[in-house]
């Protein structure tokens, strides 16, 4: 195994990943001959690779694609065991819809910046967070996210995205299906325990970030800290469709925490239940439902980061 692989989801950004690699390709082979590059061929199968490179001795794992493909590739170094997993750093060559970890890591957008930072990129450990929630026939699933996870409003949006795709972009497909979704959004009453701490009530959203953005450069955390061992926990309490459509374009600049009805504290934990039906997001995809527990694990994995 190539002690640098590249994990290639030729789907992802409606194909712009594999036109994104084509021209970066020779470049990436003259600077690091020694790199491999693996492509997927459906869901799941980029964790499948990261698992089988960390086994191998892969020292750079390198998504390209969006932030889908690397929730996936974190996914597979997580199998992995703790030693191993540390070895591995994660990193991204951002050519998806959303890209909001290399938006969070202040990645380059260069040329020569990116190249130059995946070959000799700072390498140090970040958070991640683990959730066990719900599926639609009742089992439990574990999973991990690097960026959010999220549910109410949010997890409506993706699935929204998840039907109607990102044809105009992540950027702006998000703030669609967001504008979409307030105008038939609807409080729900959910029982609420942040680190033991009974936060019940009726909530649009909750956010747990471990990165500053989501849904294409949403600041939905401005101060969040992928090192701090916790996670931001941004909730929005009931208020009218017309606040939350007026707060919808604050989000883009983190003045929404300003809002009242909008809160925000750090939390190592959480645990969310309702009656009724609400899904989540989990680093931009549609996955599951409530019940759901949260929890953040410190420092759990290397990334590459622009050096200091």
């Amino acid at each position: 195994m190539a002690s640098t692989v590249f994990i290639l989801n030729p789907m992802a950004g409606n194909g712009r990943a594999e036109r994104v690699w084509e021209t970066f390709r020779d470049d990436i082979l003259r600077t690091m001959p020694d790199a491999s590059c693996m492509r997927t061929d459906g869901p799941g199968h980029a964790g499948d690779i990261a698992c089988e490179a960390v086994a191998g001795g892969a020292t750079r794992l390198i998504a390209v694609g969006g932030d889908g493909t690397v929730s996936e590739v974190l996914e597979g170094v997580m199998r992995s065991p703790p030693a191993l997993r540390h070895a591995a750093a994660l990193a991204c060559l951002p050519a998806g819809s959303g890209c909001d970890l290399a938006r969070h890591l202040a990645y380059p957008k260069d040329r020569q910046g990116l190249l130059d930072l995946i070959a000799g990129g700072q390498r140090r450990l970040v958070d991640v967070g683990r959730v066990r929630y719900t599926r639609p026939d009742g089992s439990e699933r574990e999973r991990h996210f690097i960026n959010i996870a999220a549910f109410g409003v949010a997890g409506d949006v993706a699935r929204h995205i998840q039907r109607k795709g990102k044809a105009l972009g992540g950027r702006f497909s998000y703030a669609l299906a967001s504008a979409r979704v307030l105008l038939g959004a609807r409080a729900k009453t959910l029982r609420l325990y942040a680190d033991g701490r009974d936060l019940s009530g009726r909530y649009h959203m909750g956010v747990l970030a471990n990165t500053s953005s989501m849904g294409g450069g949403m600041l939905i955390a401005p101060g969040a800290l992928d090192d701090d061992g916790a996670l931001d926990l941004v909730l929005v309490s009931d208020m009218s469709r017309l606040r939350l459509l007026w707060n919808l374009p604050r989000i883009y600049n983190g003045t929404h925490l300003n809002e009242d009805g909008v809160s925000l504290r750090r939390v190592r934990s959480l645990k969310v239940k309702s009656d009724e039906t609400v899904y989540l997001n989990i680093d931009g995809e549609a996955d599951g439902m409530l019940p759901a527990s949260f929890e953040v694990l410190p420092r759990a994995v290397a990334v590459l980061a622009p050096v200091a």
